[in-house]
C-alpha cells in the first residue's frame, strides 16, 4: 500500500478508509496510525473523535479524518452546527452532519422522505454532508424511493446501513446498494464490512470498513443484533471474502484444509494460529482488507465492477472443494455479489 503522505481523498475516483472507534483510537494510537497508513483515510466514530483525532495529529498522523458522530443512535445528542464546527477545528476531510436514522415503515414513505427533505435542508445550510443510518430495508425493498429521495437534496450524502447481522445477506440488498451507488453521486457508506468495496466499485466515493463485528454495520436494541457466543478472533479471510472465527480456521486445519495466508502480514502461515488470544488479528485483516479494495479500486473505473464481482465469483468457486475441508457454501452475501 501506498504511504498515507502521498495519498489524500480524491486521488482516484473511489477512495476506503477503515472505521475505528474513538476509545481504539485513544487506547491504542499506533494501532490507529497503522490502520491510516494502510488506506486513504480513517474514519473514528463517537462524538469524542475531534478530540482524539488531535491526539493523533500531534502523535504524527497525517491522513485525512472523516468523523461519524454516530447521532443516529436514540442516546446521542448532537447539534448539527456545534458538530460541524469541532469537525472543522479537528482539519475533518469532509463534514458530515451528526447522522439520522430511518426506521423501516413498510406502510408509508414518508418516514423516509420527511428524513431525507429535512436532513438536506440542514446539510445546506452548514455545508455539509447528510449522515442517514437507514434499516436495510428501504435499500432492499424501495431502492427507487432511496434513489428519489437522496437526489431530491442535492446534497452528497454517507450512508450507514442497519440491520441485526449483515445488511447485505438480506433479499434485494445487493442489487438494491448497487443501485445507490451508482445513481447517487459522491455517496460514502460507512460502517460497512468488505462488501462497502462493492459500492466503491459499483460508483460510490468512498467506503469506510470496520474491522470488528459492531463497527461493520449498525444494529439497533430493537434490532436485537446477534452475537456470536465465545472470544474467538474474526478472520477476514481473502480467498474467500468473508469472516470466520479463528476457531473454524483451527477447525478445517485439523481436518487437513490449508488456511495458510499468503499476505505479508502472515507470511505463509496458518490463519489457524489467531486462535491463541494473545496474537492481534488486526494486523493480519488490515492487510487483507487493504490488499482487496487496492485490487478493485486501483483498476481502471470503468473496469471495477467486473473486477470486484469476478473477484466475488472466484471466491464463491472456493466453497465445497474436494480436500479443502473448509465451509461448505458461501454465505447470501457473497452470493449475491457473485450472481450480479
Amino acid at each position: 500500500m501506498t504511504t498515507t503522505a502521498e495519498w489524500r481523498l480524491g486521488d482516484r475516483p473511489a477512495t476506503f478508509s477503515f472505521y475505528l472507534t474513538a476509545h481504539a483510537c485513544k487506547k491504542n494510537p499506533a494501532a490507529a496510525i497503522l490502520a491510516a497508513e494502510m488506506a486513504d483515510a480513517i474514519t473514528i466514530a463517537d462524538a469524542k473523535g475531534p478530540e482524539v483525532a488531535k491526539r493523533l495529529r500531534d502523535a504524527g498522523l497525517e491522513a485525512p479524518i472523516l468523523f461519524d458522530g454516530m447521532g443516529y443512535k436514540e442516546e446521542v445528542e448532537l447539534r448539527p452546527e456545534v458538530w460541524a464546527r469541532q469537525q472543522v477545528e479537528a482539519g475533518a476531510a469532509h463534514i458530515l452532519l451528526p447522522g439520522e436514522f430511518i426506521p423501516w415503515d413498510r406502510d408509508s414513505d414518508a418516514v423516509l422522505t420527511d428524513i431525507v427533505r429535512e436532513q438536506g435542508h440542514i446539510a445546506a445550510d452548514l455545508d455539509a454532508m447528510m449522515l442517514i443510518a437507514t434499516d436495510i430495508r428501504w435499500v432492499a425493498k424501495r431502492t427507487q424511493l432511496v434513489v428519489d429521495a437522496l437526489r431530491s437534496t442535492s446534497q452528497n450524502v454517507a450512508l450507514v446501513l442497519a440491520h441485526r447481522a449483515d445488511p447485505l445477506s438480506v433479499a434485494g440488498a445487493v442489487p438494491g446498494l448497487r443501485r445507490v451507488a451508482s445513481k447517487i453521486d459522491g455517496l460514502f457508506q460507512l460502517r460497512g464490512d468488505h462488501g462497502a468495496i462493492g459500492s466503491a466499485a459499483f460508483g460510490a466515493e468512498h467506503a469506510s470498513i470496520g474491522l470488528m463485528t459492531s463497527t461493520r454495520h449498525y444494529a439497533t436494541a430493537a434490532m436485537r443484533p446477534r452475537r456470536r457466543p465465545g472470544s474467538s478472533a474474526r478472520l477476514f479471510v481473502r480467498p474467500l471474502l468473508d469472516w470466520f472465527l479463528a476457531s473454524d480456521a483451527a477447525g478445517w486445519t485439523a481436518a487437513g484444509g490449508n488456511v495458510d495466508c499468503s499476505l505479508p502480514c502472515c507470511g505463509g502461515n496458518s490463519l489457524s494460529r489467531f486462535l491463541d488470544p494473545d496474537l492481534d488479528a488486526r494486523w493480519h485483516n488490515m492487510n487483507a482488507l487493504a490488499d482487496f479494495a487496492s485490487y478493485v479500486l486501483n483498476a481502471a473505473p470503468s473496469d471495477q465492477p467486473t473486477v470486484f464481482v469476478e473477484a466475488c465469483r472466484g471466491a464463491a468457486s472456493q466453497y465445497g472443494l474436494a480436500g479443502f475441508q473448509g465451509p461448505e457454501s458461501p454465505k447470501s452475501q457473497l452470493t449475491s455479489w457473485a450472481l450480479s
